[in-house]
Order: structure tokens, then C-alpha cells, then sequence
């Protein structure tokens, strides 16, 4: 059912954006996880955001950017250490995903975070990123 009437409409949507100069495709997994990401391939974007939980398997940040064949925006579990941890705990979650990450990658979360999420754990993860050298 979703491929005969979601993907119709969701690709229509992106007909009307494809005039945007940068298109983030992302994959909402927020009400349960996708096994298997493979009828996404297809949709345009110039980067891609989902979660790297697939069912019972994780796939790292470099795995989607391949399957992909484009850039990968996430990392960070949107519910995880982001939301929840201290400031330390954020800066080694982010450092640990940037150093396994592909070249063109960018740190994010993987859905949107909980409204409560502090921002100085956002400024934190951001900072991280800014600062990091591989």
C-alpha cells in the first residue's frame, strides 16, 4: 500500500521543491523502525537523514552515504545521549561519530529531538563538530 500511494505523493512534493538549491531526503522512522531502507534509493535529495537502527541491525553513517551514493546527515540517536546526557557524554557521542563518519557527512540527529532537549546540548554537539580534527 505506501508504494501505490505514499511514494506518488511523496515524489510530488519533491517535484515542486526540486528547485531549491539543497534538499535534505528525510527517512521518519518516528512512530517504528524501517527494516530495510531500500525503497528510498530512489528519492531525490542532495543528503540523507534517518535513523542508523534498522529493525534489528545498525548501519554506520559510511553504510548509508553508500547505499545512497550521497552525502549522510545524523549519528546522533535523536532520544540518546543528545537529549539526555551530560555535556561530556555529548561531546564524546559526537567525537566517536565523527571519527567513523564518511568525508561528506554532516552531525545531526536522526529525527527531531524532544522539544525539552536543552540547547546547550544542541551547542555542545555543534561545537563538537566545528572543532573536530581526524
Amino acid at each position: 500500500m505506501p508504494r501505490k500511494y505514499i511514494k506518488p505523493t511523496d515524489l510530488a512534493v519533491w517535484d515542486e521543491v526540486q528547485s531549491c538549491l539543497f534538499n535534505i531526503l528525510h527517512i521518519c522512522d518516528y512512530a517504528g523502525s524501517y527494516a530495510d531502507l531500500t525503497p528510498f534509493l530512489d528519492y531525490p535529495g542532495h543528503v540523507v537523514n534517518c535513523s542508523l537502527t534498522l529493525g534489528e541491525r545498525t548501519m554506520s553513517p559510511t553504510d548509508v552515504a553508500q547505499m545512497f551514493g550521497r552525502p549522510f546527515m545524523g549519528g546522533l540517536e535523536r532520544n540518546g545521549v543528545i537529549a539526555t546526557g551530560s555535556l561530556d557524554d555529548i561531546r564524546q557521542a559526537a567525537a566517536g561519530v565523527l571519527a567513523e563518519a564518511p568525508e561528506r557527512f554532516i552531525l545531526a540527529a536522526d529525527c527531531t529531538v524532544p522539544s525539552d532537549t536543552p540547547w546547550e546540548h544542541l551547542r555542545t554537539a555543534i561545537d563538537t563538530a566545528h572543532h573536530f580534527r581526524n
